[in-house]
């Protein structure tokens, strides 16, 4: 045997495992810094600007096989401006809506959330022009064996949940770890991971505080806070399937007092007013 290729191929073998050890260390560095920028932006209290966020979180491949660097740096660029016009607008924005809402009390309010998210939206652009930065460096070094896009990661065994205010270890569950890193991700991916209900057309995410209903395609539906909601029940449909109903404590802007939950199946509909049931009653 040639000497030459067992040298060639000691060569690409070590040069495969750098790549691929800077990589995971780069992939890391990114999934931090994506996780204190997603608490941040709940910090902000700004809840529109946690959704817009999150609308703009990937960089897909549609228009490229790999992230590089420079599509990491265009990116990370284009959030960073994003964030310090968010907060600059939002110093007028703020106090003009709240006072539109609430009068003097809600300007006051609009104000408090204007001059924080002046400071903070900034900060969140910083840290996701790093965290888009870092992926596309880890694109360019893996080259045509990275995922293409910035701020979702895949894993072969998503991590396990951890259940509640105490985050409760329980048995390994993939549906909860799933559900748990989809959460993550989202605008409460802030608050401690409770529970879901797969409906197969939407699915149910609970924190400890908030439930949020996304449809098939991850679009946000309805998002509402447990110590809003008055009580809950299931209804038969006319045609086919059941509907939850949330009752609020308050009207909401469009007049009504009632949320709705289209579910096929009346076992999983059942499953979510039973689970909503009992976190209204762990909040209270």
């Amino acid at each position: 045997m040639d000497p030459s290729f067992a040298l060639s191929g000691v060569a690409r073998g070590t040069g495969s495992l750098a790549r691929h050890t800077v990589g995971g260390f780069v992939d890391s560095a990114a999934m931090l810094t994506e996780t204190a920028a997603k608490n941040m932006a709940v910090l902000t209290l700004d809840r529109r600007y946690a959704q817009r966020r999150d609308r703009v979180m990937k960089l897909k491949a549609n228009d490229a096989k790999a992230a590089t660097i420079l599509k990491g740096l265009e990116s990370g660029i284009h959030k960073l401006v994003n964030g310090v016009l968010e907060g600059v607008t939002g110093v007028v924005s703020k106090p003009i809506r709240g006072a539109e809402r609430s009068g003097l009390e809600g300007f006051a309010k609009g104000v408090g959330k204007g001059l924080l998210g002046l400071i903070m939206k900034p900060v969140i652009g910083t840290t996701d022009l790093l965290t888009d930065t870092l992926i596309g460096v880890k694109g360019s070094i893996e080259g045509d064996n990275s995922q293409g896009m910035l701020s979702l990661y895949s894993q072969v065994r998503p991590r396990r949940a951890l259940y509640g205010r105490d985050r409760v270890v329980k048995p390994y569950r993939i549906d909860d770890a799933t559900a748990a890193t989809i959460q993550s991700k989202l605008c409460i991916g802030g608050e401690e991971y409770l529970s879901h209900v797969d409906m197969v057309k939407n699915v149910a995410l609970m924190s400890v505080k908030r439930l949020l209903v996304l449809s098939g395609d991850g679009e946000e539906l309805i998002l509402l806070r447990f110590k809003d909601i008055r009580k809950v029940e299931v209804l038969p449909q006319v045609d086919k399937g059941f509907v939850i109903k949330i009752f609020l404590h308050e009207v909401k802007a469009d007049g009504s007092y009632i949320e709705k939950v289209e579910c096929e199946e009346e076992k999983m509909a059942n499953l979510l007013c039973e689970k909503l049931i009992e976190a209204i009653r762990n909040t209270s």
